[in-house]
């Protein structure tokens, strides 16, 4: 009954082009170009660049709406090998909490349903959020994660986040699995921001594949 009645109350039109039923109409999901990047010895793949509509999706998503969690799900899907354990990198519970959700964490249940994998979630995230934070501020942070008390973590496991920016947190994310056993196979993000505008000026840098 909810289903049927959801659109008539909380009616959604496409963020790109105004077409109604969804937050991301297909045609303009459409106009997001895969690719992959490397980020020191880990793989990352990503749906598209971080700009124009998928930009405006994903701040929607980061302000708490849901009506993109589906249609960006579905452009991870594709990046997603079949049957894989996705572990979700989590936002701060504060975070979380203000928004409704964990978009990490949603979209992990959904692409993972996709691609007839499972979302394992293992990762928490301590500390104060990232925005704002220079390239320098943001490599510098470290041991923001860590694992939930009486988890299983899988034996081998692909990362999914939403933006990767320059690589710090997908990295740490990557340390704690890594330290846990984990095999991690690399990562599947919604968007990067392009290299020559966002690449960290030290540290490790990630670059096109």
């Amino acid at each position: 009954m909810w289903t049927a009645i959801r659109p008539w109350l909380f009616p959604v039109w496409c963020i790109g082009c105004g077409e109604p039923g969804t937050g991301l109409c297909a045609g303009c999901a459409g106009s997001a170009r895969s690719r992959g990047l490397t980020l020191d010895d880990l793989t990352v793949r990503a749906a598209g660049e971080y700009g124009g509509v998928l930009r405006d999706a994903i701040l929607a998503l980061k302000r708490g709406e849901r009506a993109y969690l589906d249609p960006l799900a579905a452009l991870l899907a594709p990046l997603v090998p079949p049957g894989t354990s996705l572990v979700p990198v989590t936002t701060t519970r504060r975070r979380a909490a203000a928004r409704g959700f964990d978009q990490a964490r949603e979209l992990a249940r959904r692409a993972a349903v996709l691609r007839a994998g499972v979302a394992v979630d293992v990762l928490e995230k301590r500390g104060a959020a990232q925005r704002g934070l220079g390239r320098g501020d943001r490599l510098d942070a470290r041991g923001r994660f860590f694992l939930r008390p009486g988890v299983a973590v899988p034996p081998r496991a692909l990362l999914l986040d939403d933006v990767l920016t320059t690589g710090a947190t997908l990295r740490d994310a990557a340390r704690v699995l890594a330290a846990a056993g984990c095999c991690v196979l690399g990562a599947a993000v919604v968007a990067h921001t392009p290299p020559g505008r966002e690449t960290p000026r030290s540290g490790g840098r990630f670059v096109e594949a």
